[in-house]
């Protein structure tokens, strides 16, 4: 049997497994953007948020003593200067953005990973087709405007 003959006759799993494939690749790809995004915005909140609890503890003091003053005005300079929280704030921004959009498009998902993983030729194929009339519908509705709020009406 040739690779011709075999394509030929198995050319909608193909397709589909290609369907799914590319779906995936750009669900991945859309996902990696927004976690980068949300990596920067987590971070940079947090590192503030850090940094005015420990503006507003070294402003303050319970007796007056000068080594705690001189201890917390340390810590807080310390905190200023040091990226060890950014990075762990920036890699939990990144996951949370990352994983939060493919959960929020989680049926596209499972039927790209269908579609691309099924042995079956059946269970392949139909997924592959509701993958194209979600991706046609998708395209209708939101690439062309069609059934989406108007916000600026002549």
């Amino acid at each position: 049997m040739s690779i011709i003959s075999a394509v030929k006759n198995n050319y909608g799993k193909y397709l589909a497994k290609t369907a799914g494939g590319v779906a995936i690749f750009t669900m991945v790809r859309d996902s990696h953007t927004l976690g980068k995004l949300q990596s920067d915005v987590t971070a940079q909140s947090r590192d503030a948020n850090i940094c005015t609890d420990l503006f507003e503890n070294a402003q303050r003091l319970d007796t007056p003593s000068l080594t705690k003053a001189r201890m917390k005005d340390k810590v807080f300079k310390y905190q200023l200067g040091s990226n060890c929280l950014t990075f762990f704030n920036s890699a939990i921004g990144y996951f949370s953005g990352f994983f939060s959009n493919l959960v929020s498009h989680v049926i596209p998902l499972g039927l790209a990973s269908t579609a691309l993983f099924a042995k079956n030729k059946k269970l392949a194929c139909g997924s592959g087709i509701a993958l194209g009339a979600m991706a046609i519908f998708t395209f209708i509705k939101d690439g062309l405007g069609f059934g989406t709020t108007k916000f600026l009406q002549k």
